[in-house]
């Protein structure tokens, strides 16, 4: 089955979101829990994850801090190489997979991190000139397909700018195809004014204020 990845590198931070094209899409959270047994899998088995990336020459790996459905033990590492500027080729370390990916035209990416001051909550924005992806969770979360409304899922978010800003995909799909104009407040002219320390509201988590823990 056909799957659609977003990968988002800044520097120092990434946001990955991975959904099958056969994952159900529920009007929204309630509605996840009355979809039978075959369709609560494949909305289980989209994927995503946000957190740091070490590089050490053609060898890259991802530490994620916050994922859906939750957390995994494995590591996360591939060779990377360069065709050109544009297309990239990534082979495992253990040669178990290998994927090409296509650059994107957004601009250089801007990484953020964020806390919550009352929670183990965190969140990670990365965003382009057209590109952006936002990733809210805690370590903690996992999305149960025999409990699926026991406990918090983290969300995973890329949106894309045509003329407004519409989400693209999310680990929530209830708010895909969704306009987020108040989105071009988190461009990243704008978003370097912002300082460490700062408590900001973000347009997809509404009365909800992080604070600024890391720019990259």
């Amino acid at each position: 089955m056909s799957t659609q990845v977003w990968w988002l590198q800044a520097g120092r931070f990434h946001i990955d979101l991975r959904i099958p094209f056969d994952r159900p899409a529920p009007r929204d959270r309630a509605h996840v829990a009355v979809l039978p047994a075959s369709q609560l899998a494949r909305f289980g088995a989209q994927t995503g994850f946000a957190g740091a990336t070490v590089v050490a020459g053609e060898r890259c790996e991802w530490h994620p801090e916050i994922a859906f459905p939750a957390l995994g033990e494995d590591l996360d590492a591939g060779w990377m190489r360069f065709k050109d500027a544009d297309a990239l080729h990534e082979t495992g370390v253990d040669n178990s997979y290998e994927e090409d990916w296509v650059r994107m035209a957004s601009g250089p990416m801007l990484g953020l991190r964020f806390e919550d001051p009352h929670s183990e909550a965190v969140a990670y924005l990365v965003a382009g000139e057209r590109w952006m992806g936002w990733a809210c969770g805690s370590p903690a979360d996992v999305f149960d397909p025999q409990s699926p409304l026991a406990g918090e899922w983290t969300e995973i978010t890329v949106l894309h700018k045509g003329g407004n800003w519409t989400v693209a995909g999310s680990t929530l799909p209830w708010l895909e195809g969704r306009e987020v104009p108040a989105a071009s407040a988190l461009e990243p002219d704008r978003l370097r004014l912002w300082c460490v320390g700062d408590l900001v509201a973000i347009p997809y988590a509404p009365h909800h204020l992080w604070r600024l823990a890391t720019i990259d």
